[in-house]
Formats: C-alpha cells, sequence, structure tokens
C-alpha cells in the first residue's frame, strides 16, 4: 500500500516526535539516576567535583627524602590529607581508619588500591625525618610530604585546605591543638580528605570523620565514571 505525501510527512513528524519523546525519558531517567547518586555520596559523607579541578605544580620531599611533584599523581587514584605529625587527635585517629581501609580494600583484590598521602602543614617542625618516623607507624606504603612554607601553601590552596600556625588569629577550621613538641604555637587546619583522579585531578571531598568502614563502602562509588 502506497502512502500518501500527507500520510509520509504525518508518519515521519509521528517517529520523530517518539524519538523525541524517548530521549526526554531517558535524560530525566539518566537525571533521576545522578541525583540518586549524588544523594548516595551525600549520606556518606563525599561530595563530587562537578566538573575536576586541576592541582598546579609544585614539588615537595617524600618521607624517603626524595622530590614529589604532581607527577606522581598520575595514573592512579590517591587519597590526600594535610595534617601534622604532633597532633594528638584527629590526624592519627584519620590516618589509623585510612590504614585499616586500604589494607582491607587490598586484600579484598579489588582494583584500583588508592595512593594514600599526608601532606604536613607544620612546616618548621615537620621534615623528612619526623614524617619517616610518623608515616611507619600507620602503612609502609603510605606517603608523607613536607616542603617549604611557601610551596606548602600554594599546595594547599591547590586542594582547598585551609591551616595557620598563628595562636591568636587563627579561626578553628577543624581542630586547633597545642603542638606537644612546643607550645609557643598553635596549628590549625582543614581535615576534609581529597580525592584525586588517575589525571591528577580533585575529584571529590569526603567530610569528616573519616571511618574505614564507610570508606570501604564510599571509595569503590567515588572512583566509577
Amino acid at each position: 500500500m502506497q502512502l500518501s505525501r500527507n500520510a509520509k510527512t504525518a508518519f515521519i513528524a509521528f517517529i520523530v516526535f517518539d524519538l523525541l519523546v524517548a530521549a526526554w525519558l531517558i535524560y530525566l531517567f539518566l537525571l533521576r539516576s545522578e541525583v540518586n547518586e549524588i544523594n548516595d555520596l551525600r549520606e556518606l559523607g563525599a561530595t563530587r567535583y562537578p566538573e575536576p579541578t586541576a592541582i598546579e605544580s609544585f614539588t615537595l620531599l617524600d618521607d624517603d627524602g626524595d622530590p614529589f611533584t604532581q607527577q606522581e599523581l598520575l595514573g592512579k587514584w590517591s587519597l590526600v590529607f594535610f595534617g601534622f605529625t604532633s597532633c594528638p587527635d584527629v590526624c592519627p585517629l584519620t590516618m589509623t581508619e585510612l590504614a585499616q581501609f586500604y589494607r582491607r580494600y587490598s586484600a579484598s583484590g579489588a582494583e584500583n588500591s588508592p595512593q594514600i598521602i599526608f601532606i604536613s602543614v607544620d612546616t618548621e617542625r615537620d621534615g623528612v625525618a619526623e614524617l619517616s618516623e610518623y608515616m611507619s607507624r600507620f602503612d609502609d606504603s603510605f606517603v608523607g610530604l613536607s616542603g617549604p612554607a611557601h610551596e606548602t601553601k600554594r599546595v594547599a590552596e591547590s586542594f582547598f585546605v585551609a591551616y595557620s600556625t598563628d595562636s591568636e588569629n587563627s579561626e578553628h577550621m577543624g581542630h586547633m591543638t597545642p603542638s606537644s613538641q612546643n607550645d609557643d604555637y598553635m596549628v590549625s587546619h582543614s581535615v576534609h580528605l581529597s580525592v584525586v583522579n588517575p589525571a591528577g585531578e580533585l575529584h571529590s571531598v569526603i567530610r569528616p570523620p573519616i571511618r574505614s568502614e564507610i570508606m570501604l563502602e564510599l571509595y569503590p562509588q567515588l572512583i566509577l565514571d
């Protein structure tokens, strides 16, 4: 049966309309799925950046005394935490939880085990020796970084981390405690955990408190593309 020109035009219009409706329904489904995913991550304490953020070039020293640059972030997922070695509470608790998470996740045989990086914001008292001893308390594979004040500040700003060593003017940005080694100044700093993707970009942030059980559920969801 041959269709008239008007019938053909109407038929094509119906097909185009159906395709547009289907595309719209798919879009709504994907949008709803994305919203649900965002809410699920938020409930677990994480926020994924809408667009990954580039990290500026930097050079620090690792706990073996070797240079460590942003190039070392490429090709792997990284979890980055800023703190200081004489911190008596939040820092060691967070690192202990990260160690428990890392060992359990690696032992499970799952792919994409993260590189765990600790960056000291106590530039006057934390050097290679202090970081080497500190990192040995948690896991031999963890990387401790330190550097001069100006470079540490630049790196912290790239990770949206605030810190201060002025006991009179600093604000409470997470926690503030006197150093166990010297009481003439205090250190306060942001205590979130930064997630860096294999392209070396800031991918997401995890709010405190960091707990190994939550990380085992959260991390696999975060690294899904």
